[in-house]
């Protein structure tokens, strides 16, 4: 084998390790987003008045934590496996410097205001859908 073909070779095996990394990444993603979903049902969920109310607020407030914890897990391991893939297509020269400084909000808090911003803005969507399925769910049972 040649070295230009071993070097084609090389570059394709590390580009179908990236594709799969971003994969799982996409894997990830729509785990984050179940997650969040799952906390926020957590947090609107009424328990049966039967039940000792101390108790459901203790088994709430642990679940709530186990998927804070998930999802906070779960945007490290994007985070990480974007970043990772950046710098490799930065380093290959898929992506060029101009593109990187281009990048809005990259090094400024007002991106992460930004992004807290439009994180709000999603839970909000996701509890009021959420608050709109309860109410379904309670109709068909009627």
């Amino acid at each position: 084998m040649s070295q230009q073909e071993s070097d084609i070779s090389s570059y394709l095996a590390e580009s179908t390790l990236r594709i799969q990394d971003l994969h799982e990444a996409e894997k990830k993603l729509v785990l984050l987003v179940e997650t969040a979903g799952d906390a926020l049902a957590n947090l609107c969920d009424d328990a049966p008045q039967d039940q000792d109310q101390d108790q459901v607020v203790r088994e709430s407030v642990i679940a709530f934590r186990e998927l804070a914890a998930r999802y906070f897990s779960l945007v490290n391991d994007v985070q990480l496996s974007l970043r990772s893939n950046t710098r490799y297509l930065s380093e290959q020269g898929s992506i060029g410097m101009t593109t990187t400084r281009s990048i809005p909000f990259r090094e400024s808090v007002s991106g992460e205001q930004k992004e807290l911003e439009v994180w709000t803005a999603a839970v909000e969507t996701i509890h009021q859908r959420v608050r709109e399925l309860k109410e379904i769910a309670q109709q068909h049972q009627k």
